[in-house]
This record gives structure tokens, sequence and C-alpha cells, in this order.
């Protein structure tokens, strides 16, 4: 009888099924049983990426807590991770592909870069408002010029790991599970960065940004393009204003005229 190997999801689960049977066991004094082999190294290999990329998670957020000098900023960038880890797993599934130590590695990976895209964005969209753009119009703002980059260097990362799924040696084969995490979760996030990161920037970043003084770098933080952007959206407002129907003013002030001239006539009439 032939004993083919158990992945690591299905080795994972048939532990988990096992474990309740081997305590039910009724057994003499003196004798134990315990699952040991794959199984073992199975559960000190998730542990140890659990805490692998817990640890990746806290380093990633201390980062960007020193680099945009605010616990807020970075919250909304954090976002993009659950995206990126639900375009990994659809990834996945839609290859046909299993969980095993490598395609875990791509989700580490994932974690380090798919936060970039929010980056750009939230640390472009503080800078328009610092420079005196409104949150909606910095938004706006920030998605129209942002998204080309944001494609860019997207697009670059899912060419370079394209390479793996078409390689015919043993590395490639064995790193088409990381590729496909990498490729489906970073697409994935992409696109709904460029939703659900202003949605959330709209809804918790309420206050105006802080600009915090580090010195004099010789270089201007602020962007040129932020004046550009309040006058073009002062000009559509004011050509939408124009172009309105204008409804009539039933204001009290504007009654007032005509309440004045029907008394004066009334008055006229009285002393006629």
């Amino acid at each position: 009888m032939q004993i083919l190997p158990l992945s690591m999801w299905a080795s994972a689960l048939l532990s988990r099924e096992l474990e309740p049977q081997l305590a039910a066991l009724d057994l003499p004094d003196g004798v134990t049983a315990e699952l040991a082999g794959e199984t073992t190294q199975v559960t000190e290999m998730l542990s140890q990426m659990a805490k692998m990329l817990a640890l990746a998670l806290a380093f990633v957020y201390f980062v960007m807590v020193a680099q945009f000098q605010s616990l807020l900023s970075p919250f909304i960038v954090l976002f993009t991770i659950p995206l990126a880890f639900t375009g990994g797993m659809l990834g996945l599934m839609a290859a046909g592909e299993q969980l095993s130590l490598i395609s875990l590695m791509g989700f580490l990976v994932l974690m380090g870069v798919v936060v970039n895209n929010g980056i750009v964005f939230v640390d472009y969209a503080n800078q328009l408002r610092i420079g005196g753009l409104e949150r909606t119009d910095a938004l706006v703002a920030t998605g129209r010029t942002r998204m080309r980059p944001i494609l860019m260097t997207t697009l670059t990362t899912v060419l370079a790991m394209v390479t793996m799924l078409f390689g015919t040696d043993m590395a490639s084969e064995m790193s088409t599970g990381m590729a496909i995490v990498i490729i489906g979760g970073l697409s994935y996030a992409t696109l709904m960065t460029l939703f659900v990161v202003p949605v959330l920037y709209d809804l918790f970043y309420r206050r105006p940004p802080v600009n915090i003084d580090v010195g004099d770098d010789g270089l201007d933080d602020l962007p040129d393009d932020a004046a550009e952007f309040a006058a073009e959206f002062a000009a559509r407002r004011a050509a939408e204003a124009a172009s309105a129907p204008r409804r009539p003013d039933l204001s009290r002030a504007a009654r007032a005229p005509e309440e004045n001239d029907g008394e004066k006539k009334e008055a006229d009439h009285d002393n006629g």
C-alpha cells in the first residue's frame, strides 16, 4: 500500500479530526498517543508564520507612523492589507493551487509591497490639503494625478512575477504559489485601493493634517500644483453656478421691496 504525501492544508485538517479521537482513547497506564511527524512540522510552521506576519504588520505601521508623523494616516493605509490577502486567496482558488509554505511567504512579501499604493495616495492628499485644498478636492486631485504612478508600479511588480509562472525549472515550479499570491493580491488591492482608501480618508481624516517642521532641508514639501488645483476647482464651481438656472428668491429680504410698494399704495389710497 502506497501512502501519498498530504498537502499542508489537508494534513492540518486531518490532524484536527484525529485529535479528539486520540483524546477519547482509553489507553493503559504508561501508554500515550500523540500526533507527530508532518503534523508537528505543519503546526510549528503555521505558528512561526503567524508570528512573522504579526511582526511585519507592526514594523510596517511603525515605519509609516515615522513617515507621516501621525497615527491616523498609517491606519488608513493598513486597510489595503486585508484587500491584498483577499486577492491572494482568490488567486490561489482560481489557479487551483493549495496553501503551502511558499504561498504563505507570498503573503508576507505582499504585506510590505501593497502598502506602497496607499502611502502614495494618502501622502499626496495630505500635501494638497496643507497647500490649501479642501478634503474632497484633494481626494479628487489625488485620484487624477496619482492613478498612473500607482498602476505603473503595480504593473512592474506583476510582470516580474509572471515570469515565475511560466518557468520550467524546479525553482520556478516551487515558487508558483508565491507568484500567484503576489499577482492576485497586488492586482486586487490596487483596484480596490482607488475606491476604498479615498472613502476611508473622507470618513476618518476630517481634521486638516498637521505640517510637522523637521528643519530646513532645502526642499519644498508642498506641491506647486496645489494652487493650480484650487483655481481649477474654483473656476469649475463658478461655471456650474453660472450655468445653473436661477430659482426665485422667496426670502423676506427679497420680498421687502414688494411689501414696501404695497404699503405705499395702500397709504396713497387712504390719503385719497
